[in-house]
């Protein structure tokens, strides 16, 4: 895509959102400090769009460097993920400010989508696959702490690359911390506090006419409406419509009902039960090893 198309694009969807919201957006005053952002371990795997972009980038050009180097071509591949993408909170927490501006971003994302489609695969001889992911000879198994099984092979161009950028550990130390981060999410949404919390929002919110059980409820409900409306602008318009309403709603009753401190205060719970000195050992690992990777790419 060039610049300039991608310039439009951008318009176009600023303009669609625009006219979706429009009569919701600057209305209301503020209403006081937005809630904390609560991420597992702190947000340590939480990043700016910016940011995964330019890892990205360095990762794709060091696997086409290295594919290269073995007789092979491989053309870089753009980030597809967009910066919905990497802002949308893990518990579906979510503030006053960003509801009345992208609802849940359900119709941001597919506008955005549509506007971007996905570059297409192409087959490639086995040689290039080894090359690629390497060979079943040098395969490593994890079994990562939320219970994923993760095979790869450390001969890869893929796994050569990574641990070019962000050090020898990377391919462990990153499916871990993620693999830590699914499992204190998945014990905050199982604690009695979290679940008691939630359903006072779920009260707020059937008061305000959203009945929902839970905080993904109002986002499956847009998203089943999605695949029928996307093929009509005026039901796409009237869908985004009604989903910074219901957005909005959720999280003014968020807001009301305390809910993403709450959260704050189980997570905070959860980690200090759940996670070894280990397992915070491999999380400032983590930590640090992206932030040399992110300072390489930046000098």
């Amino acid at each position: 895509m060039s610049a300039s198309t991608a310039r439009r694009t951008l318009l176009a969807v600023f303009l669609v959102l625009s006219a979706v919201g429009c009569s919701h957006g600057g209305e209301q005053p503020a209403r006081g400090p937005e809630a904390p952002d609560v991420r597992p371990l702190s947000g340590a795997t939480a990043s700016t769009y910016a940011d995964a972009v330019r890892l990205h980038d360095r990762e794709e050009r060091a696997v086409a460097a290295c594919m290269s180097a073995r007789g092979q071509t491989y053309t870089a591949q753009p980030r597809t993920a967009s910066a919905r993408g990497e802002e949308t909170n893990p518990y579906g927490l979510l503030t006053v400010r960003k509801a009345t501006q992208d609802g849940y971003g359900i119709v941001g994302e597919y506008l955005y989508r549509r506007s971007t489609p996905v570059p297409a695969s192409e087959p490639h001889q086995a040689a290039w696959q080894r090359a690629l992911t390497g060979t079943p000879a040098h395969r490593v198994s994890l079994r990562l702490p939320d219970g994923v099984s993760l095979a790869y092979s450390t001969d890869g161009c893929v796994a050569r690359a990574r641990t070019e950028l962000y050090g020898a550990d990377w391919n462990t130390v990153e499916p871990v911390t993620v693999g830590l981060a699914n499992r204190v999410l998945d014990a905050v949404e199982k604690d009695p506090d979290y679940l008691a919390a939630v359903r006072r929002w779920s009260s707020c919110m059937t008061k305000a006419g959203h009945p929902s059980k839970d905080l993904q409820a109002s986002r499956q409900a847009v998203d089943s409406r999605l695949q029928q409306a996307a093929s009509d602008e005026t039901a796409l318009r009237a869908l985004g419509n009604d989903e910074i309403r219901t957005a909005r709603a959720d999280a003014e009753c968020q807001a009301d009902t305390g809910l993403s401190e709450a959260v704050r205060d189980v997570q905070q719970a959860v980690e200090k039960r759940l996670l070894t000195a280990a397992d915070r050992k491999t999380v400032a690992r983590y930590v640090a090893d992206r932030r040399k990777a992110l300072a390489a790419v930046n000098a």
